[in-house]
């Protein structure tokens, strides 16, 4: 591999591998090859002038420099791998494109078009309906507390009251329910009567009262508006520029905007600079740290660092973050994540097959794709049909067997059973029963819904079953699969979603059919690419309005994008990157040795961003098992609504404020380590600048913790902070003591935790990460620690948390 000169002279070489149970681990460091230096010293031996000192900093240097090298030489690799399927995708877009362009024209183009032309419908009809009945207090209560069960998240009948056309198209009688201005022409009102017998609504129960049916009669004569009486739409005006880029930079990265990165926005030409900045930030690498996070949650991305438990997947989070760095079409990843092939503990997309402790693991990933790309939620179809779904257990179950390449017999640990309601009706249905075999077929239910062929061209080996579960679920003529990925994005940028519930979309219908399908069509048309998507959005009017709090209850119109608080990921990554100093963490394993196999612990790496984190399953265990920063990171996470543990996907996090949050980055470990001004921090760097004058030290804190310059009151109270001892803050080079240096401790790990010495040493650890880094010695105390309290306070205000 390498050919090295040498000088002739004896030289003591060290060659170290990490090796155990027969095998080696595959990391950066498993094998290393160092020379003694004359003066007793040992550096690493590699190609070229570079001289690595191996100990401790040396190290970290280098594996941080070595690991950003070897993720863009894997890409080089992947893209020459994925390029030998170029010919096969650019066929399947193709065909894609000819479907997209056969179908009938929409009546306008573009996200704000069609916004525009919705608001001028609903104002049209709430100048129409001023002074009448109004909807949203006197009608719609009716129906969603006796119709909307059967009439909205179901369509009993073919019929669905959740909108104003769906009503008036009517349903399996091909009588419209309401005729609006015509109430004896409206067959609602005929099934809600007493007379109606057998056909009456709602079936169980009291009749309607009279005055809810005169209420729904005059309703309707008064045209049946499906608004606030009397409401009009009226949208916000755009945010200002520094608001625009802090939640762009969010949406697209994930974390707030760097002091160079407003510089760089704030110089660009005023007419332009907002579409540039977007550009930019789609092409930017960070794009796929951030985009990850959601994918785990969706996809049920669940490894474990020591011994699997219930659900545990392989950790198939960094085949995710590759396939979002490579730009894969959304077709091409869910076609990876079905077939999954590739390293089940590597981090290929095999990782997805994995369910440990599940009797039937194909049905765990079957009710993952459904909720992830079809928007079907098949959850309680796990054992029973789904009492408030239309899905059987069958269903889901083809869906298994398609996925596991052969029939399934479903076992009784996958079925209630009967003597469970012994006495009593039960109230669900169990249609399958335990030992029947299901066949490995797309679901009859599934074909009237989604597509009723599969056009066998797409296929590059029309037997597999796994393929063909692939391209059923991605078929041009499957409207739903792009319009589910459509709402996903408009939802994650725009705070709400055409579909509220992204992963079951019989809860309710799509608020704006024709936007979505605008931007279904968008996206199939680009050859799936997401980041087209995104752009479409970015660069509308509607994503740059200025927020509004999200109205419990109300159907959103998109007149100003939902006011949002950072995700868990964003609030550490930004509390990092907004003081320009590195996220430190241990290697997330327990097998530092490489004493154990993978299927009992494995090694998740050293964490770059927040997505990286992991359950660390110690907590029930003893002290020496201990990731102290690791820990201080996850506690942070948790408390922002992020799951250690996803044994089931989830579309939607809980984001109700609590009393812990402020308090984990007021008083925790984290909030130390980025107000500590110690060697490893740009506010250190600002902070010991000779030339900064105070008032542009303060600026400086602002753009970068609050993407905003202070206000005049702010500026003159941290002026008054810091103005004492401000002109001699930093200390002469020739009289600063020596910086603080830490005794390196021992390595612990599963092969020897049970000792008390390794108790003594984590305790330590924990000790030093409470701590946080030692201080700059180039700064006087006082005056330091008035910096940090400023700094402290900035990043604490709830306006550090929130997306503007």
């Amino acid at each position: 591999l390498v050919k090295i000169e040498g000088d002739g002279k004896p030289h003591v070489f060290v060659l170290e591998m990490i090796a155990g149970n027969g095998r080696v681990r595959a990391t950066l460091g498993e094998t290393t090859l160092s020379l003694r230096r004359s003066d007793g010293a040992f550096v690493l031996l590699g190609p070229g002038e570079r001289e690595v000192p191996l100990t401790d900093a040396g190290w970290e240097s280098y594996r941080r420099e070595r690991t950003e090298r070897f993720l863009h030489l894997n890409q080089e690799h992947r893209l020459a791998l994925r390029d030998k399927e170029a010919d096969y995708w650019k066929m399947r877009h193709e065909r894609a494109r000819e479907v997209v362009a056969a179908k009938p024209k929409l009546a306008h183009d573009g996200i704000d078009a069609f916004l525009e032309a919705s608001w001028a419908k609903v104002n049209a009809e709430a100048a129409r309906s001023k002074g009448g009945i109004d909807f949203a207090t006197q009608i719609k209560p009716i129906l969603a507390d006796n119709c909307y069960r059967c009439h909205d998240q179901k369509d009993k009948g073919g019929l669905r009251l959740s909108s104003r056309e769906a009503a008036m198209k009517g349903g399996d009688s091909e009588l419209p329910a309401i005729v609006p201005g015509k109430p004896e022409e409206s067959y609602l009102l005929e099934l809600i009567h007493p007379d109606a017998d057998v056909d009456i609504m709602p079936p169980k129960g009291d009749p309607l009262p009279e005055a809810d049916r005169k209420l729904i009669a005059q309703w309707i004569k008064e045209g049946a508006p499906y608004t606030e009486a009397g409401k009009t739409i009226v949208p916000t005006e755009l945010t200002g520029d520094l608001e625009f880029l802090r939640r762009v930079t969010l949406d697209t990265v994930g974390v707030v905007p760097s002091a160079e990165e407003i510089t760089a926005f704030l110089d660009d030409d005023p007419k332009t600079r907002r579409q540039n900045v977007i550009d930019r930030l789609i092409a930017d690498e960070r794009w796929a740290d951030h985009w990850t996070a959601y994918w785990q949650d969706v996809l049920a991305e669940n490894p474990n660092i020591l011994k699997p438990s219930l659900n545990n997947s392989g950790p198939f989070r960094f085949w995710i973050h590759e396939a979002l760095l490579d730009d894969l079409p959304m077709d091409r990843f869910v076609t990876e994540l079905v077939m999954m092939e590739g390293s089940v503990y590597g981090g290929g997309p095999g990782g997805f097959s994995m369910a440990s402790q599940n009797d039937v693991p194909m049905a765990a990933k079957a009710h993952i794709l459904g909720t992830a790309f079809l928007g079907v939620e098949m959850k309680c179809a796990r054992c029973h049909d789904a009492p408030y779904h239309d899905s059987k257990q069958r269903d889901l179950f083809e869906l298994a067997a398609m996925l596991k390449r052969q029939t399934i017999k479903l076992p009784e640990s996958s079925s209630v059973p009967m003597t469970t309601f012994e006495g009593r009706k039960p109230l669900i249905e169990i249609t399958l029963k335990p030992g029947e075999v299901v066949k490995s077929e797309w679901p009859e239910p599934f074909a009237e819904l989604f597509v009723d062929e599969l056009d066998e061209a797409l296929l590059r080996d029309p037997a597999d079953t796994r393929e063909q579960l692939a391209a059923y679920i991605t078929a041009p003529r499957n409207d739903r699969f792009p319009q589910v990925i459509a709402n996903r994005v408009w939802k994650r940028l725009m705070g709400a979603g055409f579909v509220d519930t992204p992963g079951d979309w019989e809860a309710s219908k799509p608020s704006h059919p024709e936007l979505l399908d605008w931007l279904g069509r968008e996206l199939v048309a680009s050859g799936y690419d997401i980041k087209h998507l995104a752009r479409l959005i970015l660069n509308s009017t509607a994503y740059q309005r200025k927020p509004r709090p999200e109205e419990p209850g109300v159907t959103p119109d998109f007149s100003a994008p939902v006011q949002r608080r950072m995700t868990a990921e964003q609030v550490v990554d930004s509390l990092f990157s907004s003081v320009g100093k590195p996220l430190e963490s241990e290697e997330l394993t327990m097998d530092n040795d490489g004493t154990q196999v993978e299927k009992n612990m494995i090694s998740l790496g050293f964490p770059r961003r927040a997505w990286e984190f992991t359950s660390l399953s110690n907590e029930r265990d003893r002290p020496s098992l201990a990731i102290p920063k690791a820990q201080a990171v996850v506690d942070v996470l948790e408390n922002f609504g992020w799951r250690s543990s996803r044994q089931e996907p989830k579309s939607e996090r809980e984001t109700d404020p609590n009393v812990r949050q402020p308090a984990i980055v007021a008083n925790g470990s984290l909030g130390r380590w980025v107000t500590n001004l110690g060697e490893q921090n740009e506010i250190t760097d600002l902070a010991t600048r000779p030339d900064i004058a105070l008032d542009e030290l303060v600026d400086e804190v602002f753009l970068r913790v609050l993407t905003r310059k202070p206000t005049d009151e702010e500026r003159v109270v941290y002026a008054e902070l810091l103005s004492e001892g401000f002109g001699d803050r930093i200390i002469p080079e020739d009289r600063r003591p020596p910086k603080i240096k830490r005794d390196p401790l021992k390595h612990v790990s599963w092969s020897n935790h049970l000792s008390a010495e390794a108790n003594r040493i984590k305790i330590e650890m924990e000790k030093r990460a409470r701590e946080g880094d030692p201080p700059t010695v180039a700064l006087k105390t006082d005056w330091r620690e008035r910096m940090e309290d400023m700094l402290w306070a900035v990043m604490n205000s709830p306006e550090f948390l929130y997306v503007p």
